[in-house]
């Protein structure tokens, strides 16, 4: 297998010994950013990047309400009189919505390939086919 020295890969070939041994011109087959321009049946992939958050709220409290107020409206009024600021409504599980979440980028074709973290924020890098 022969190589090209330095030398040799800074300055383009001619076409027949190109068609001699199949490489493409190292030159002429650079990108804008001087990556190599792959052939079109080279497979190709885009990324998708989520940035999840986890959160760690809780629900409006009608007794932390009921304190604010000093007492004067007990919790089980307030609960009653404000039915959708206090109704307590049990939440799934965070493993249950990650599966959730998940299962819906896999249905669209994505797979996680990995999690990291950015500091303070998690992300979730996808991937799949590129399809032209």
């Amino acid at each position: 297998m022969a190589t090209d020295t330095p030398e040799e890969s800074r300055h383009s070939r001619h076409p027949e010994e190109q068609a001699k041994d199949g490489r493409p011109d190292p030159v002429e087959n650079l990108d804008a950013l001087g990556g190599a321009v792959l052939p079109e049946q080279h497979e190709r992939w885009e990324y998708c990047v989520i940035h999840v958050n986890e959160d760690t709220s809780q629900q409006p409290s009608a007794t932390a309400a009921s304190q604010k107020l000093g007492g004067s409206m007990s919790p089980d009024f307030i609960e009653e009189q404000f039915p959708n600021q206090y109704k307590r409504k049990p939440s799934p599980h965070p493993a249950e919505q990650l599966g959730r979440f998940l299962n819906k980028m896999g249905s669209k074709g994505w797979m996680l390939t990995n999690i990291t973290n950015l500091g303070p924020l998690q992300m979730y890098i996808f991937r799949r086919r590129h399809l032209p």
